[in-house]
């Protein structure tokens, strides 16, 4: 999937993947941006799913070109980057139905071709990608370091991470490569059984091995976070969907990062009876 363009960038690429909407991808996008900046990296977030971003809305930025500005010579690419107050910029295609039929094919590469004179300006990259598989953003694919696939435990969306996987083995994507992120689940221990199967099938009839599998458990805290228009990751730092933010980067970063400071007593009892837990 690697072209001569990925040889030719210095940032490193990751792109966030499902098979399906509705999992929770752009979420863990942007709090894994905002962690990866956290950790002293100049960070660009690129939400590409374009007729649908809302990266812009949980980072509380107002953008105010889109790919259709772009394409109008109304604005270069440098002016659809948008710093935040999260220590990272954010590049958003648009959200509107006129954004979403202005980005055909020819449209995506033409941009991706100026998209790769930015990544010079970063340490690392986000992509988070739209849901399923289009040869449309083969472009930006062939650039990718890191792939993060979002799924949840219902069988649907385990079938259509299955066939992502198996869409980047055919690609010539290794396992060392490709992190599975189970979200939204309920019973971990039920969640666990699930992957492990999962790696198994995936390991014995598409040849391939996934670097890591991380669950995310159904925290009432997240969705706090979205109506708050906070990050969870940054906000409430000692609840286990945090934690799981932080081991994907680290496997992202390749490095352990410390944990939150260990809470006070006093902490704990009041964050008891408010729901931070």
């Amino acid at each position: 999937m690697r072209d001569q363009a990925s040889n030719l960038k210095n940032s490193q690429i990751v792109a966030v993947i499902s098979g399906k909407g509705g999992v929770g991808k752009t979420l863990l996008a942007t709090n894994i941006a905002a962690v990866i900046a956290e950790n002293n990296k100049k960070v660009l977030l690129f939400d590409a799913d374009v007729g649908f971003t809302n990266a812009d809305i949980l980072l509380g930025v107002y953008p105010k070109y889109s790919i259709k500005d772009f394409v109008n010579q109304k604005c270069s690419i440098e002016n659809l980057v948008i710093p935040t107050s999260y220590g990272l910029d954010l590049i958003s295609l648009g959200g509107d139905v006129s954004d979403l039929l202005t980005a055909n094919e020819l449209v995506l590469k033409d941009f991706a071709i100026h998209f790769l004179k930015l990544l010079e300006n970063y340490d690392i990259v986000v992509m988070d990608m739209p849901p399923g598989f289009s040869t449309n953003y083969m472009p930006f694919l062939s650039l990718v370091d890191e792939f993060v696939i979002m799924t949840t435990p219902e069988p649907t969306s385990v079938v259509n991470t299955y066939t992502m996987i198996k869409l980047l083995s055919i690609k010539g994507i290794k396992g060392e490569s490709i992190h599975v992120v189970a979200n939204m689940v309920e019973n971990v221990k039920e969640a666990q059984g699930l992957m492990e199967r999962f790696t198994e099938v995936v390991e014995k009839f598409v040849g391939n091995r996934v670097s890591s599998v991380t669950m995310i458990k159904d925290h009432p805290l997240v969705l706090k976070s979205i109506h708050d228009r906070q990050l969870f990751a940054l906000k409430y730092r000692s609840i286990q969907p945090s934690f799981s933010i932080m081991r994907i980067v680290s496997y992202i970063l390749k490095t352990e990062l410390k944990k939150a400071e260990e809470e006070t007593l006093i902490q704990r009892f009041i964050n008891f009876f408010r729901g931070d837990h």
